[in-house]
């Protein structure tokens, strides 16, 4: 498996912005959306256990340890717990739990049913399912998390137009075998600089990426580090990027329909596109309202597992852009988990999402077939991203591209 098959698929799935024996594992509904706990969730002497991210995931809540102390705050509220003890106080006021806060597997677990009524919520077991249904009605200014997310995608829209810088980090080890069956590796280190300007309608987006990707010691073969500058633009005529020695490239792929892809992505209506995600597993909840800059904030924190890559929306989706005649796409995607988080800040007082974070980690096991037999590819990427957007409405210039040379031409010159 040649090396540049290990970059391709890193590089896609970059652009595709990761039980124990005495336990039964339990699902997880929250206002009627079920959340993926991995398994996490149990039963345990008949009382539901859950560790801290699962609650900070749901709830939105802060959650700090420190040593045996967990202190879990929802804006004004603040609940206190310790390891192995069935006391607790909530803004001060003593509770008992029905168990003590546990440490498993070097991960801590709460009683879950507690903490959740705790805040207010409302939990009722399933237990034909298996299930335990919370429902929280947490609002801000009168809007839920889904209408507060869809209330500011309209306002963006209305903009049209917005800048965004983000610097990226990103870890990612890749292996799959070597000319000669023997073990090919690649683990790299990447720091990368983003600006781009957007424009929804007619769909235009203009990027420049500054990369610095440094390769590990134990990757082979030996390479130094290497900074890499690329410019991408999107335009109603489809992809260009800059290639050095080269100049702009029209990258007409076959099959692949860059307007669709773009349209899919980026022109639905918000409403829409919200109830595809929520149909696609996606877990939304408010945050704690933070300040920054002297400007208030509300924080809608998101989550999603790897079925968005399985679900017949991303299939639809994949077809329609042309995405499904690439080779072994549709294997790719079946063979691919994921756990992505983000974090959205909504101006208070505009509306507009400022600032938004992303973590998320991906991972891939599968077979490619080559001229002899199947290749074995195993990848694991993490990466961090903080965005910023600003200049909402204002107009912004884009390269000249009517020179750019086509694709196919530069690979029929190197034949």
């Amino acid at each position: 498996m040649k090396k540049s098959i290990l970059w391709s698929l890193a590089l896609l799935m970059m652009m595709l912005v990761m039980a124990s024996p005495d336990a039964a594992a339990v699902q997880l509904d929250v206002n009627g959306r079920n959340y993926d706990t991995s398994g996490q969730a149990n039963i345990q002497d008949s009382i539901t256990m859950a560790p801290l991210d699962v609650l900070a995931d749901t709830l939105g809540c802060t959650i700090t340890q420190e040593g045996t102390k967990i202190t879990l705050q929802e804006n004004q509220d603040v609940l206190q717990m310790t390891i192995g003890s069935l006391a607790a106080t909530l803004n001060g006021q003593e509770k008992a739990m029905p168990a003590a806060p546990l440490l498993k597997d070097g991960k801590a677990y709460v009683p879950i049913r507690f903490v959740y009524e705790s805040f207010g919520a409302s939990v009722d077991w399933q237990d034909a399912k298996q299930c335990i249904s919370v429902s929280y009605a947490e609002t801000r200014n009168g809007m839920t998390a889904d209408e507060l997310i869809t209330k500011s995608s309209q306002k963006m829209n209305e903009a049209n137009r917005y800048k965004m810088t983000a610097d990226a980090e990103m870890d990612m080890a890749a292996s799959a075998p070597g000319d000669k069956q023997t073990p090919e590796n690649m683990k790299i280190k990447m720091d990368t600089h983003i600006e781009g300007w957007l424009q929804a309608n007619p769909i235009l987006m203009y990027m420049k990426q500054d990369a610095e990707v440094v390769p590990t010691a134990d990757s082979t073969p030996q390479q130094g580090p290497q900074s890499v500058q690329t410019e991408i633009l999107f335009n109603d005529s489809g992809m260009y990027m800059t290639i050095p020695e080269t100049g702009w490239v029209k990258m007409n792929m076959p099959g692949l329909n860059i307007q669709e892809l773009m349209k899919q992505s980026n022109s639905q209506d918000p409403a829409a596109a919200m109830q595809q995600m929520k149909e696609l597993g996606m877990s939304v909840s408010f945050a704690n309202d933070q300040e920054r800059n002297g400007q208030k904030y509300w924080v809608i924190n998101a989550a999603m597992g790897g079925d968005i890559f399985k679900s017949d929306y991303y299939k639809q989706m994949t077809k329609a852009s042309g995405l499904e005649q690439i080779p072994d796409m549709q294997k790719l995607f079946d063979n691919m988990d994921a756990d992505i988080k983000y974090s959205a800040w909504i101006n208070q007082n505009t509306l507009y999402m400022d600032y938004m974070s992303m973590d998320s980690r991906m991972k891939i096991k599968m077979d490619i077939p080559d001229a002899e037999n199947n290749s074995p590819v195993n990848m694991d990427m993490a990466m961090q991203a903080d965005y910023t957007m600003s200049d909402y409405g204002l107009p912004f210039s884009v390269p000249d591209v009517s020179k750019a040379v086509d694709f196919e031409t530069i690979v029929n010159q190197k034949k």
